[in-house]
């Protein structure tokens, strides 16, 4: 960015401006050699149809980030609107869960192995396509091997809150 662009807005005007943006909650869950990791995303979309892919940004820093990348799969769940807790786990927001975030619900798995939530709006198991860094996160493309979705409503965040959608 130039300083001139830089001049136009603040980082704190930028996540002010995100954040009253509404969007789905995810819970991103690997399984592998490296072990088993997952966290709260807020990232998800499709990529493509050929090859049926998605996307997600993590952190550069993200605790999770080195098990993802060595396990080479995930799991993305979009949650339903009564998750909320466990997309606080994942978050690292509920003290009694930081060391074990998986403990929150119980978990089943599709092709991969990756960690997928029952009661989830979609699951989607997938093996890592390529991944990409920009600024200072990483965005990881994921080839959907296996997927599951479900008639519910989903959990969405905007406002530094959750809500859910009602039918207008």
């Amino acid at each position: 960015m130039s300083q001139i662009d830089a001049a136009l807005f603040s980082q704190a005007d930028f996540r002010a401006a995100m954040g009253r943006t509404a969007s789905g909650v995810t819970v991103v869950t690997t399984d592998g050699d490296a072990g088993r990791g997952g966290v709260t995303v807020s990232s998800l979309c499709s990529l493509s149809m050929e090859p049926p892919s998605v996307l997600f940004c993590l952190h550069k820093g993200s605790r999770i980030l080195s098990t993802l990348m060595s396990n080479g799969v995930f799991a993305a769940n979009i949650l339903a609107h009564d998750q909320h807790r466990v997309a606080d786990s994942f978050a690292g927001l509920i003290p009694e869960l930081r060391d074990d975030r998986f403990a929150v619900a119980d978990w089943d798995a599709l092709h991969t192995g990756a960690p997928v939530l029952p009661g989830a709006l979609c699951r989607f198991d997938c093996k890592i396509a390529s991944v990409f860094e920009f600024g200072t996160h990483h965005i990881i493309a994921g080839e959907v091997v296996a997927l599951e979705s479900f008639e519910t409503k989903p959990l969405v965040y905007s406002n530094r809150g959750y809500h859910k959608l009602e039918v207008a």
